[in-house]
């Protein structure tokens, strides 16, 4: 039970984030403005873990130095409480506990607020956006996000880059998350500032849908991230940007070197690395505000040959009138639409934004019989309240709170079986993720020191088996002279990177540039939770190399 000494404690510290005082109530704060003031800042402080928050009424602020009690009478407390559950059913927050404290001067209502958990998230979509260094990635999405040019010096980036070498070199080294919602008629529903943690709570609760976009860094000395990226986020859309006036220069040098016209390796390398997924991309030729018309046009060129190459139909997207028959024919993965951008000029996103706001997702067609299946990305150890907190995004089935499942494998190739305590999206408390779905996963019930980035999640029926070893069908892209028995690259699916060595190649004495074959790999530290289908990528150095997975090898 609180005494009065509790609440002089309470309010030596003050409001924080997840404390707000108020001196009463009042049918004035039912009216629009002051209504809307008081919800949001209730999702506010709801709106992380543990999802609670503490209101205060009877509480005055003296000259915005310090807070005294005021004390209520019992009626004005009564209608106080009245009015706080209406604002708590439209920020969808329930009162957990109720106190009514008597001091001298009246009473002080104490109220515990506890965000009601959602059954699911609405409709997502999730965008994988790759592209070579300083081609804007970090910059459209700003723009996109906020519905705010950017200044041409990088501002709408900045929100994004948030590690100091990041903000150094003004450039991605890792992989960031940014979200857009729309409205039920499709129209964008903006936020001001994503760093602000109130303005991203109005705009999920807004939204009937949600758009992820996942940026990886585009520089080579982060190649594996941005392979981490494409191969792990098991995102249901990709976004390649060429930039017209830098990829205009390089396909130029290249001509003159070799008498070939072609794209950028790290370009090219981003198409063939889309296209493997088998998920439907776009193109956005960016930085079309810096580049003449016939750098445009020329990397225009070379990008619908090449997209031909690799077995795809490009589509020039000018008007909203080309946008129906690409979604359409956007999921039989073949019509590659592209798109002319600038993030500094809004207008040249618009029909962008309108093809974003109308995707299919592919979350409708669920088989929720399937089990459930995903890879961890990264593992937070140390959260107040939590055992280990794993994120990730699932690629099959339906996970949900309080089931049990297996993680693993652990360096003897075992699984442990854990629980599924609390599931977060987007920072909010949730009952269920599905296919497509980011997650947030608080594991009870295993040893947390075990945890580890690669690693599978699944139902504890589901057939899943650790292996030191399998076969794939490989393509090498890229290699300076030839690949024998015996090499050691690095290898990379899902989120899983670790060192393999290549034991045999069938029917072939070495692979250079160009060779397919079937090669069978041993991985070097520990095994691993692979299964055939599995899209991956052997790397080193000057090294590419992607296929699929055959054979797994238990």
């Amino acid at each position: 039970m609180t005494s009065v000494e509790d609440i002089k404690e309470i309010l030596r510290i003050g409001e924080t984030r997840n404390t707000e005082f108020k001196r009463i109530l009042s049918d004035t704060d039912l009216k629009k403005d002051r209504f809307q003031k008081l919800v949001t800042r209730i999702r506010y402080m709801t709106c992380e873990s543990p999802f609670e928050g503490t209101f205060l009424v009877g509480i005055e602020d003296v000259n915005g130095k310090e807070w005294k009690v005021y004390g209520l009478s019992e009626d004005d407390l009564e209608s106080a409480s009245s009015i706080l559950a209406e604002v708590c059913a439209e920020a969808e927050v329930e009162i957990v506990e109720e106190e009514r404290v008597e001091t001298e001067k009246g009473f002080v209502g104490i109220y515990l607020l506890k965000r009601i958990e959602a059954p699911e998230i609405k409709e997502t979509c999730s965008i994988n956006v790759a592209g070579r260094v300083n081609s804007g990635k970090s910059t459209l999405i700003g723009a996109l996000v906020t519905g705010t040019p950017d200044d041409g010096s990088g501002r709408s980036r900045s929100f994004l880059l948030i590690h100091p070498q990041e903000i150094t070199r003004g450039q991605t080294a890792d992989i960031h998350l940014a979200f857009m919602g729309f409205d039920e008629e499709g129209q964008s529903i903006h936020i001001e500032n994503p760093l602000n943690k109130e303005e991203s709570a109005r705009v999920l609760d807004q939204s009937a849908r949600i758009l992820t976009f996942f940026d990886a860094p585009g520089h080579k000395e982060y190649s594996k991230t941005m392979i981490r990226s494409i191969l792990g986020a098991d995102a249901q859309y990709g976004l390649i940007l060429v930039p017209a006036p830098e990829e205009a220069n390089l396909i130029r040098a290249e001509e003159d070197r070799s008498g070939i016209r072609r794209l950028d390796d790290i370009t090219r390398e981003h198409l063939i690395l889309m296209s493997t997924q088998e998920s439907p991309f776009i193109v956005a030729i960016s930085k079309t505000d810096r580049a003449k018309d016939e750098d445009v046009n020329l990397v225009e060129e070379v990008l619908r040959d090449t997209l031909k190459e690799i077995g795809r139909i490009p589509v020039g997207i000018s008007d909203a009138d080309d946008i129906p028959p690409v979604l359409r024919e956007i999921h039989n993965g073949v019509v590659v639409p592209i798109f002319h951008t600038a993030a500094t000029d809004m207008s040249s996103l618009s029909i962008l934004v309108k093809l974003l706001s109308q995707l299919p997702s592919t979350t409708d067609r669920i088989d929720f019989e399937r089990p459930a299946r995903a890879y961890v990305d990264k593992v937070y150890r140390g959260i107040r309240g939590t055992n280990v907190v794993v994120t990730g995004t699932v690629k099959s089935g339906v996970f949900k709170k309080g089931q049990n499942l297996l993680l693993g494998p652990d360096v003897n190739g075992q699984f442990l079986e854990g629980r599924l305590f609390s599931i977060e999206m987007f920072k909010r408390r949730v009952g269920l993720v599905k296919l497509g779905d980011l997650f947030g996963f608080d594991i009870k019930d295993v040893d947390k020191h075990e945890v580890r980035r690669g690693q599978v999640l699944s139902d504890t029926d589901a057939e899943v088996s650790s292996c030191p070893q399998f076969e794939a069908n490989i393509v090498v892209t890229r290699h300076p002279t030839r690949i024998s028995e015996g090499y050691s690259p690095v290898f990379q699916s899902h989120t899983i990177q670790q060192a393999v060595v290549l034991r045999k190649i069938y029917d072939a004495d070495y692979l250079t540039v160009g060779d397919f074959a079937r090669v069978r790999l041993e991985f070097l530290i520990r095994p691993e939770a692979l299964m055939v289908g599995d899209k991956i990528v052997l790397r080193e150095a000057n090294t590419r190399a992607i296929g699929t997975i055959v054979e797994v090898i238990n």
